[in-house]
């Protein structure tokens, strides 16, 4: 029986044992190529012009392709009589393979059964097998076909070419192949310089071939060449690796290959920060944790800790995982995305990368792209019980591929953001934390502050809770400004957030992170400049809360676009709407947008702004009944000439 073989890793072919098939110019085979990238579904006739002609087909395209799908299908019956290898299909046509072979059908199931090879220990047959998949190219894909739905078609199929060509690299370093693959690497390298991956894997195989200055060098020519060409630092693959390389890291050393499985049956993950301490309050958000617990094969549960800056998502997240993690026998993960952070967010690549070397996968066997490197971790944590923390993600994007697939797992993760798009596709469940009630803030400054100061000043104890907002973050680093000058009275401490910089004095000296404005301007900044705006203004705004209205009359905006904009700020935890239509801020995130429209605005613009509001009818149902007499007046001249009002009574 002769092999029937299309074949696109190369020129686009048809092929019956050693006989070729004539398929005519180029047209031909772009109408072939389209219908093979879809094969099994059905290809519309616009979609082929598109392949045949690009961006400017001639008015007889339709025609064409219709003869020329007649002319495919008598050279392809002529090789299989049995049946049409090409239907029609209401406006457009369906290739079944039939009996024929694809060799990217073939390239694709071979990467596949390489993974599954690797992931149960078999290394060298992994190998083996890439290499074989590898073999299956002729040349570029598609190649000679120029349209951009094929060139783009080929830039994709090309991507993974490259990245098998690494997974087949990463397994020559596993099994110590190391001095052989400098060439090789050093000639991909060439051809690709900007594939941090390559240069990854060149720059650990000279490390391992006992070339550290080589692999130091290789290291600082990337950066420059990132830094100066397009304006990025390396990413996390390649800043990891250089920092091992500079201590001397034991972990890069090759050790011989052993069975995975044995290694990963005895890598048991128990990475939990430590607990907080004296963590205080939040009983309702525990309990409704406590309700997401898994039962023994019940599919994997993931839930979402969401809130404002400083709330206390980490401590809460870290807190219940101690105390559940006796029900997570194969281990506990933890990680910080830094989606809040000054230095930029982990990418999947690299999160996927630092929990699977948790997991016991060696650092050059992690695959560098997000799907292999996101399939390899679903196998390792399927059938297993694990507890999953992603701290302060910033996008559903960056939280997915972390997503285990099988039963028994539970995901918790924490953000400023609401991760709508998680709650919606994968179901995961939300949990909006609020600041700490009056009694809860005061039982967590006592605790802090020591039964002495609680007994001796329980009013200035009680304000002192007010000032901060009932923030734990505040409350924290209002109590650790106290702890180094142990003579000063919490009273003292009231006195100077009632008269200065209340934001600037709620900061730690010695810790940029622990500061309320620092964590407050990283929440900020993720949102548009248009919601950063508004946000800015409504910190002028008088009463306790605003709506949609008032938002429309401070902004100068269409109310329906006030409403996108109002929505934008409360699912980044910015403002709170507390009721239908009704939004507010906590006291520091007033104070907080009120400086930046300080700084930011103009007096005339404040002015400006604080006009339209007090000529809104509808803006005035914001005041409360016993300020509308006179207040909104006062109040619009205080805010626009600052605190001090010295301007004004000039």
């Amino acid at each position: 029986m002769r092999i029937k073989v299309f074949t696109m890793l190369g020129p686009v072919e048809v092929h019956a044992g050693d006989n070729g098939v004539a398929l005519g110019g180029a047209r031909n085979q772009s109408i072939l190529a389209a219908l093979l990238l879809d094969t099994g579904r059905v290809v519309s006739i616009r979609r082929l012009i598109d392949a045949a002609w690009g961006d400017d087909p001639p008015s007889s395209a339709r025609a064409q392709v219709q003869n020329r799908v007649g002319v495919l299908r008598r050279l392809l019956r002529s090789e299989h009589a049995e049946s049409e290898l090409i239907a029609t299909r209401g406006s457009g046509y369906q290739l079944n393979l039939d009996g024929w072979q694809l060799d990217l059908r073939q390239f694709d199931e071979a990467v596949d059964r390489a993974n599954v090879m690797a992931d149960g220990g078999d290394l060298a047959g992994a190998r083996a097998t890439l290499c074989a998949a590898l073999q299956l190219w002729r040349g570029p894909a598609l190649d000679g076909l120029s349209t951009p739905l094929l060139q783009t078609a080929a830039a994709q199929i090309e991507e993974r070419r490259l990245s098998a060509l690494e997974r087949r690299i990463q397994l020559d370093l596993a099994l110590g192949r190391h001095g052989e693959l400098v060439s090789e690497l050093t000639n991909l390298t060439g051809e690709h310089p900007y594939r941090e991956g390559l240069q990854a894997l060149l720059t650990l195989a000279l490390y391992r071939s006992g070339r550290r200055a080589e692999a130091l060098n290789a290291h600082q020519r990337v950066r420059r060449l990132l830094v100066e060409q397009i304006g990025v630092e390396p990413g996390e693959l390649l800043r990891t690796l250089h920092g091992a390389m500079l201590r001397g890291d034991e972990s890069l050393a090759w050790r011989p290959p052993v069975d995975e499985t044995v290694v990963r049956s005895v890598a048991v993950p128990h990475e939990l920060p430590a607990d907080v301490a004296l963590f205080t309050g939040q009983r309702r958000a525990l309990a409704e944790l406590d309700l997401l617990l898994p039962e023994a094969g019940a599919p994997a549960v993931s839930a979402a800790i969401a809130g404002s800056a400083g709330v206390g998502k980490t401590a809460l997240a870290v807190h219940w995982a101690h105390q559940v993690a006796h029900r997570f026998p194969d281990g506990q993960l933890f990680i910080n995305l830094h989606g809040y952070a000054p230095e930029p967010p982990l990418r999947p690549t690299a999160a996927l990368g630092v929990l699977l070397r948790s997991l016991g996968v060696r650092p050059e066997e992690v695959p560098v792209d997000v799907a292999g490197a996101s399939a390899m971790y679903r196998s390792l944590t399927a059938g297993k019980r694990l507890l999953v923390v992603l701290d302060n993600a910033r996008s559903a994007e960056d939280v997915r591929p972390l997503l285990p697939g099988g039963p028994g797992c539970l995901v918790l993760i924490t953000s400023r953001d609401r991760l709508a798009g998680l709650a919606a596709r994968e179901g995961v469940r939300r949990l909006t934390l609020g600041v700490l009630t009056p009694d809860d803030a005061g039982t967590l400054l006592a605790r802090l502050l020591g039964e002495d100061h609680a007994r001796a000043e329980p009013e200035a104890i009680g304000e002192l809770a007010s000032l901060c907002a009932y923030l734990p973050l505040a409350l924290r680093i209002a109590v650790a400004s106290l702890a180094h000058r142990p003579y000063r009275r919490v009273a003292d401490l009231v006195a100077e957030l009632r008269t200065e910089d209340r934001l600037a004095a709620l900061a730690a000296d010695d810790d940029d992170e622990a500061a309320i404005q620092v964590a407050f301007d990283l929440s900020y900044e993720t949102v548009p400049p248009a919601a950063q705006r508004l946000f800015r203004l409504l910190g002028l705004a008088p009463g306790e809360d605003f709506s949609t209205a008032t938002a429309a009359a401070l902004s100068g905006t269409a109310p329906a676009e006030a409403e996108l904009l109002l929505e934008r700020l409360a699912a980044a935890h910015l403002i709170e709407e507390h009721a239908p239509g009704r939004f507010a801020f906590h006291d520091l995130l007033r104070r907080y947008a009120h400086d930046r429209a300080m700084r930011q605005h103009s007096a005339h613009q404040r002015r400006a702004a604080l006009g339209r509001l007090h000529g809104s009818r509808l803006a005035e149902l914001d005041y409360p009944a016993g300020e509308r007499d006179g207040r909104p007046a006062r109040h619009q001249r205080l805010l626009v000439c600052g605190a001090s009002g010295a301007a004004c009574r000039r």
